[in-house]
C-alpha cells in the first residue's frame, strides 16, 4: 500500500517563499563588469595570502588559481547564479570552510529553511535511522512531529539522499561531511553556498507506531539572526582574532531563531550568556555540565570570566565540556576559557603566515602583525614556505585573576566542532586537562586565523580594491600548529582525534544524550 499523502505545510512565520526570494534577487543582477571584479580578487588572495594553498595543492591534486583563470574567460556565458555558483565551488573544492565565497545581496544574513531537524543513530546492529529531532511549531500537524522516521528525501532513500548531500559539502574526513551532508538536507546558509534547486521536499516517513506517510515541506528564505531589530551577518567582518565557519555560524543561529523559547530569539549571540548553557547532572556522583555552543562573542575577558562564575558553582568531582557543533568564533575566548579549566599555564597554539610579497605588505602595513615580519622577509633566502610560527595571544593575560576549574574534566566533541573550537580542543588535549570524547573520530580539522577581504582592505587599499553589492571573501591567513604534547603538528585536515569514540543512539538524538553523558560521566570515574 503506498503511503498516504497529507497536506502541504504552512509557512514559517519571518519568511519569504524561495520562489519569491530569487525572483526579487534576479530582477537586478550582477553586471558584467563586477563579475569581473570579484574573480580578480579572487585570484588574487588565493595566490598571495591564502596560508593553505601549499597543502591543498598537494593534498587534493586541485588548482584553484588556475580554475579561477578559467573561470574569467568564461564569465558572459553564465546566468547569475551560475556565476555564483561556479566561484563558490573554486572555493569549496579547497575543503576549508575558512576560505570562502560570500554571495552580495540579497544573499547576505539569509538561510534557506524546511523548518525542521534531521540527526542519525544507529542500532546496535549498525543499521542507521534518521528521526526528525526538531520541529518549528507552526509545521506540526497530524502525525507528522519530532520523532517520526525519514525513509525516503523526494522519492530517495535517505541513506543515500544524505551520502549525496555530504558529496557537496566542504570537510576533510568522511564524517565531516557526511555531518554537514546531514544538516544541509535543511539548513543552507546562501552566503556562502546557491540556493537549494528544488522549490519543495516530499518527505516520506514512518510514525512511531509503524504507519507510512508522506508529506511536502517548502524552502523558506529567513535572516540568519538579528541584532536589535535588524538582520546581520552573523559574523563579524573586521576581527583579527578570528578562527570560524561563518555557513555554519549562520545556521546556528538560524537553528536558535527557530527551535529555541522565544526569550533567546531576541538577538543574534555575542555576549556570553548567549552561547553557554550548564548544569548539574544528578548521578552516582553528581558532576557539571558545560555547553559550549560556539565562541563568536565580542570580549574575550568577559567570556572567560562567564565561565569562571559556571565552573566556580560547579561540583568538585568533575566537568563535562561539550562543544559539538562549535563552528568556532574569537580565538581569545577560546584559549583563555581553556586557562580557566586549567589548573596550570597552557600552552598555546601558533600561527604562521604565508612568505608572499602581499603577505609581507600586509605585515609591514599592521603593527600588531610585526613579530612576523622578520620571517617573512627573509623567506626569499631561506626558501620556507610559511613564516616563524607565534602565539596569538597569551591566555595568562585575558585571564589573569580567575579561578581555575580544579576538578576531572571531559570534553565532547564531534565533527561539526571546528576553527576556534578545534583550537580548544587541541589545547585541551595537548596540555593534559582530560580525555576527549568523539562521536565522531576527529573534529572538523579547521586550522586557521580568518580574516575577510574587509579587514585585509584596510591594510592593503593599493592591492585590494571594494566589491560590489556587499560581496565578500573569507581567507585563511595564518595557521594554526599545536602546542604541548603535540607541538609542531598542524591542525588543519587533520584535527584533533577523540580519545574514546560514541556513536549517538536514539536515546541521545531524541532525548537528552543520556547515553553520551554515561559514557563521559564513566571517563571522569575513570
Amino acid at each position: 500500500m503506498s503511503p498516504r499523502a497529507t497536506r502541504p505545510q504552512r509557512a514559517l512565520p519571518d519568511s519569504t517563499g524561495l520562489d519569491a526570494f530569487l525572483a526579487g534577487a534576479a530582477a537586478d543582477p550582477l553586471p558584467l563588469a563586477d563579475r569581473y571584479r570579484l574573480v580578480a580578487a579572487a585570484r588574487l588572495l588565493v595566490e598571495e595570502l591564502y596560508v593553505h594553498l601549499p597543502l591543498k595543492r598537494a593534498r587534493y591534486a586541485t588548482d584553484p588559481v588556475q580554475r579561477l583563470r578559467l573561470l574569467e574567460r568564461r564569465v558572459p556565458a553564465l546566468s547569475e547564479l551560475q556565476f555564483h555558483a561556479e566561484l563558490a565551488t573554486v572555493f569549496r573544492d579547497l575543503r576549508d570552510l575558512h576560505t570562502v565565497y560570500q554571495l552580495p545581496d540579497p544573499y547576505r544574513g539569509r538561510v534557506a529553511v524546511l523548518g525542521l531537524l534531521v540527526e542519525r543513530y544507529h542500532d546496535a546492529d549498525g543499521t542507521p535511522h534518521y528521526p526528525v529531532s526538531r520541529i518549528e511549531p507552526s509545521l506540526r500537524h497530524g502525525d507528522f512531529d519530532v520523532g517520526v522516521e525519514l525513509e525516503l528525501w523526494n522519492g530517495v532513500p535517505i541513506e543515500r539522499a544524505v551520502e549525496r548531500g555530504a558529496a557537496a559539502q566542504v570537510g576533510c574526513s568522511p564524517d565531516a561531511r557526511l555531518a554537514r551532508g546531514l544538516e544541509s538536507l535543511t539548513l543552507r546558509p546562501l552566503r556562502t553556498s546557491p540556493p537549494p534547486d528544488e522549490r519543495w521536499v516530499l518527505l516520506s516517513y514512518r510514525t512511531p507506531d509503524g504507519r507510512h506517510r508522506e508529506t511536502r515541506v517548502p524552502w523558506r528564505v529567513r535572516a540568519a539572526g538579528r541584532h536589535r531589530g535588524q538582520d546581520q551577518d552573523p559574523v563579524p567582518t573586521l576581527g583579527t582574532h578570528l578562527g570560524i565557519d561563518a555557513g555554519n555560524e549562520a545556521t546556528r543561529q538560524a537553528k536558535r531563531s527557530l527551535f529555541a523559547p522565544a526569550p533567546a530569539r531576541r538577538s543574534a549571540a555575542r555576549t556570553p550568556r548567549d552561547v553557554l548553557a550548564h548544569r548539574t547532572v544528578r548521578g552516582r556522583r553528581p558532576y557539571g555540565y558545560l555547553r559550549v555552543y560556539s565562541f563568536n562573542v565580542a570580549s574575550a575577558r568577559r567570556f572567560a570570566e562567564e565561565v569562571a562564575a559556571i565552573t566556580a558553582k560547579a561540583p568538585p568531582d568533575g566537568l563535562v565540556v561539550d562543544v559539538r557543533g562549535n563552528p568556532g568564533g574569537n580565538i581569545l575566548a577560546a584559549e583563555a576559557a581553556l586557562r580557566v579549566l586549567s589548573e596550570h599555564p597552557v600552552d598555546p597554539v601558533r600561527f604562521s603566515l604565508p612568505t608572499t610579497r602581499a603577505a609581507l605588505a600586509l605585515v609591514r602595513a599592521d603593527p600588531a602583525l610585526r613579530p612576523w615580519t622578520g620571517s617573512i622577509r627573509d623567506a626569499v633566502e631561506t626558501g620556507e614556505t610559511y613564516s616563524r610560527a607565534l602565539p596569538l595571544t597569551d591566555p595568562e593575560a585575558v585571564a589573569d585573576g580567575l579561578p581555575h576549574y580544579p576538578g576531572p574534566k571531559v570534553l565532547i566533541v564531534d565533527a561539526l566542532t571546528y576553527s576556534a573550537a578545534d583550537i580548544f580542543a587541541a589545547g585541551f588535549a595537548d596540555n593534559g586537562l582530560g580525555p576527549v570524547l568523539g562521536t565522531a573520530a576527529t573534529t572538523g580539522a579547521g586550522g586557521a586565523n580568518v580574516w575577510t577581504y574587509e579587514l585585509l582592505s584596510m591594510w592593503l587599499p593599493e592591492l585590494l580594491g571594494g566589491l560590489p553589492r556587499g560581496a565578500g571573501f573569507r581567507v585563511a591567513l595564518r595557521r594554526a600548529t599545536r602546542g604541548g604534547r603535540s607541538s609542531g603538528l598542524p591542525l588543519e585536515d587533520f584535527g584533533v582525534a577523540a580519545d574514546q569514540l560514541h556513536r549517538p543512539t536514539r536515546r541521545d538524538v531524541l532525548g537528552r544524550n543520556q547515553d553520551l553523558l554515561a559514557a563521559a560521566s564513566a571517563l571522569l570515574g575513570g
